[in-house]
């Protein structure tokens, strides 16, 4: 029999067995599942040709969010006085494949360039606890899952040590006491999926993760019907941009001997070298504390862009589509 997926089996604890290990070993998931998000992300932003299309924008809003709250996750393993694994095969999501943990078991994520189908994919990620607003439905959500580790914190209050936990980029935050707590996961759970009163995330107009997705996948703005109190998609248009018509990368990434054009070769390793190097100035930062080494992992995480243009402008040999990036650690 298939073993359950990690997620659903640290569901499956009963609250009271909601330890301090318990806990730890949530909080790495949860690191997983945000880093699982952004590199099909970057794919899709990076293959529209427009790169200040307001769908491109709208994307690349929603990675640096996903990046803090990766961030925010790994404070507070830190703050238990453990250590991510951001650079190790374990800790590097692959593709095409699930969400880490078992989070919407049924889905698959692929690295593709942008189309609508990958944009519905995109809203299954962020799909809202219960369901998004206005419809009824129970769903196994990312939402489910940090209420699930908010109640342990509430519950255990752990001492929370600040020492290697880092701040700065992106508004993020130390993580010094419960309510610190609170406030993270909660503007995680928001960001990503809005509240079941509202899609909207800070206020007018800016809406959770799923629900901007939504606009790309059925092409209208989402407004409130002013007539019936109802969220839909009834506003302007946005249009669909023009991608490259990247192909699905295949499961562990393209392989030297099926390259034969030497410059595609290249750019495949440049990239991946390029995001290795980026995983282990991330893996330093959380292990030093240093938010030097998290401002070096940034800037290389801008080095990745170059590369992965250049790729989905490269036919297959085949013709069935450009190729992409792997997101493929070397070692």
């Amino acid at each position: 029999m298939a073993s359950q997926p990690r997620i659903f089996e640290l569901m499956a604890v009963p609250q009271e067995r909601h330890d301090i290990a318990w806990l730890v070993e949530s909080i790495r998931e949860a690191i997983k599942v945000e880093f699982a998000t952004m590199p099909p992300y970057l794919t899709a932003t990076w293959s529209i040709k427009e790169a200040f299309n307001p769908v491109a924008t709208s994307i690349r809003d929603i990675v640096k969010e996903e990046m803090l709250h990766m961030a925010i996750m790994c404070n507070l393993l830190v703050a238990l006085g453990e250590t991510p694994s951001l650079n190790t095969d374990e800790g590097v999501p692959t593709f095409p494949g699930p969400l880490p943990g078992g989070i919407n078991p049924t889905l698959v994520v692929p690295l593709r360039g942008l189309n609508r189908e990958g944009v519905r994919i995109f809203m299954e990620i962020e799909l809202p606890e219960g369901g998004p607003v206005a419809f009824a439905d129970t769903f196994p959500t990312i939402g489910a899952f940090y209420s699930a580790i908010l109640d342990a914190f509430v519950s255990l209050n752990p001492p929370l040590d600040t020492t290697r936990q880092l701040e700065g980029p992106l508004g993020l935050k130390k993580i010094a006491t419960l309510a610190d707590v609170q406030n993270g996961i909660k503007l995680i759970v928001h960001q990503g999926e809005g509240s079941q009163e509202s899609p909207e995330d800070t206020g007018p107009g800016d809406l959770a993760h799923y629900y901007r997705f939504g606009e790309i996948y059925h092409g209208k703005k989402m407004l409130k019907d002013s007539s019936t109190g109802r969220w839909d998609f009834i506003g302007a248009e946005v249009p669909f941009p023009d991608a490259w018509p990247m192909a699905d990368v295949p499961v562990g990434g393209y392989r030297q001997t099926d390259v034969p054009d030497a410059t595609v070769w290249q750019l495949i390793e440049e990239f991946d070298r390029n995001f290795t190097t980026m995983l282990d100035h991330l893996q330093a930062a959380w292990m030093l504390g240093s938010l030097s080494e998290l401002s070096t992992a940034i800037i290389t995480m801008f080095t990745l862009q170059d590369p992965a243009v250049s790729l989905m402008q490269k036919p297959l040999p085949n013709g069935n589509g450009n190729y992409g990036p792997c997101f493929r650690l070397l070692r």
